[in-house]
């Protein structure tokens, strides 16, 4: 609290607001959302603390998605997906970022019998579900308990007084929260005004091209999820 026009409002941070980690997000085209993995900027994880079953969290130098985690990812998520023991023929609609596009990355997609999808450069805000209408409402609501943490005055403290670093299951909790509060009924409009669809009969081709279904802009998805009441106990990301 400062008095209203002043130009200057000093305020305690943790020092870490560069700090960058990943979060790779992954929904079906159903609505339904695959548990999200955190990459922490760390050469390790901690011990002794405990994070919430529902999120994977992984330890990487720079806080990036690699090779070997994309490989880890498609055994642990991509693989244990709705209907995945079917081994029926399927479609995954990456980024081309490098850490998708290696040959082994391939490999173990065709092995699963998984056709990979890659937009082209420049049109990811046009093409990928994640961009349209998901990235931001869930970097918003992430943003939301990062201020809510932020603005406790219970928080700890270090002993010059600086708040302490949020302790890398506090993140976890934030992550788990914002991915819940994406409702079912974005995720089915993002992938339908993308033009992305199920229905390999050819039903619904006339539906995903129909410019009224779900087309609303992050405004309005950001408000909606405001409304919303789904919270649990529980990048920037940067997938």
């Amino acid at each position: 609290m400062e008095k209203k026009g002043v130009k200057e409002l000093l305020l305690k941070t943790t020092g870490y607001e560069k700090l960058r980690l990943t979060v790779m997000l992954a929904p079906t085209a159903d609505g339904r959302k695959l548990p999200p993995l955190l990459i922490l900027k760390r050469k390790v994880l901690p011990k002794l603390e405990a994070f919430l079953k529902d999120v994977i969290v992984r330890a990487q130098k720079k806080g990036w998605m690699m090779e070997e985690l994309m490989l880890e990812w498609l055994k642990i998520v991509w693989s244990h997906r709705p209907g995945a023991f079917l081994n029926q023929p399927s479609m995954l609609v990456l980024d081309a970022f490098k850490g998708h596009v290696t040959d082994s990355v391939k490999d173990q997609l065709h092995k699963m019998k998984t056709e990979l999808v890659f937009f082209p450069g420049g049109m990811t805000s046009l093409l990928q579900p994640m961009d349209v209408s998901i990235n931001k409402p869930f970097k918003d609501r992430l943003r939301q308990q990062y201020l809510t943490w932020i603005a406790d005055l219970a928080r700890e403290l270090t002993e010059p007084g600086k708040v302490k670093c949020a302790a890398p299951s506090e993140v976890t909790r934030w992550v788990s929260a914002a991915w819940k509060a994406i409702l079912e009924s974005i995720i089915v409009g993002s992938f339908k005004k993308c033009c992305i669809s199920n229905a390999l009969d050819g039903s619904k081709d006339d539906i995903v091209w129909e410019d009224n279904v779900e087309d609303k802009d992050d405004s309005d998805w950001v408000e909606s999820m405001n409304n919303d009441s789904v919270m649990s106990d529980d990048s920037e990301s940067d997938e």
